[in-house]
């Protein structure tokens, strides 16, 4: 089974789950974004998602951590069910990688604008990628309510439910600015700025800088002939104190 957990640092989140997990988590995202988009915001917006992506076949695939689980299986239980001693062994593998706060809430909200595009055409309750990813959401959510008040951790769950992205005013630079800000705080500054953060993810079309900023990348983007995606303010750190 998936299972999230918070940082030390409160950095970000540790995503653990064996190959089929993390496999059908990769596969349920894939098919809610999957399709030509219908604009440029739409199109960098599945970039940010694919990111997200990439990190989750490679843990799958082996190439970030990985942790040995208990499978629970005793010796009585194996004889039971015959199955052989050469054949298994006590431990599980799960494999997991680490993923900043700011950037997995973003995903969480992008992901939804496309669950409403595939709604409107499926409606169907039963659908078990939409289903998946609420299950995912949820985790997500539990790994942050104990270092919240029970007032915050309502608001931050009210924050998810009711945010509307708008693909027509959506740029990536404000949001990556966010990240690598978080990235390069200490644990005290990210405990004190995260509902701030937050607020900045849910409700960015409120922010007078956020229009600002769009206007100058807009601007940025027209004079260098080149896409949203091309532009990046700063790097993100090279060891983050997760």
């Amino acid at each position: 089974m998936l299972k999230v957990e918070l940082t030390k640092n409160y950095a970000g989140v540790t995503i653990y789950g064996d190959y089929n997990d993390l496999d059908f988590l990769y596969e349920s995202i894939s098919y809610l974004i999957d399709g030509d988009p219908s604009s440029d915001e739409e199109y960098t917006m599945q970039n940010h998602l694919y990111g997200f992506l990439y990190d989750v076949r490679h843990a799958y695939q082996g190439d970030r951590e990985a942790i040995l689980v208990d499978n629970y299986l005793q010796d009585f239980k194996r004889k039971w069910l015959e199955i052989r001693k050469k054949d298994v062994t006590e431990h599980n593998v799960y494999f997991c990688f680490n993923y900043l706060l700011p950037d997995i809430f973003l995903d969480m909200v992008l992901i939804k604008y496309f669950i409403r595009k595939v709604d409107k055409k499926v409606n169907d309750v039963y659908n078990p990628y939409i289903n998946m990813v609420n299950y995912f959401y949820s985790l997500v959510l539990h790994s942050i309510e104990n270092i919240l008040t029970e007032i915050k951790f309502n608001k931050i769950k009210k924050g998810l439910l009711e945010s509307v992205v708008t693909d027509s005013i959506f740029i990536p630079q404000w949001f990556e600015n966010i990240s690598i800000n978080y990235s390069k705080m200490t644990k005290k500054q990210r405990e004190k700025e995260f509902m701030h953060i937050m607020d900045a993810i849910y409700s960015y079309g409120d922010y007078e800088d956020y229009l600002k900023m769009k206007i100058d990348v807009e601007k940025l983007c027209k004079e260098k002939n080149c896409s949203l995606d091309d532009l990046h303010y700063e790097d993100y750190p090279e060891e983050i104190e997760w």
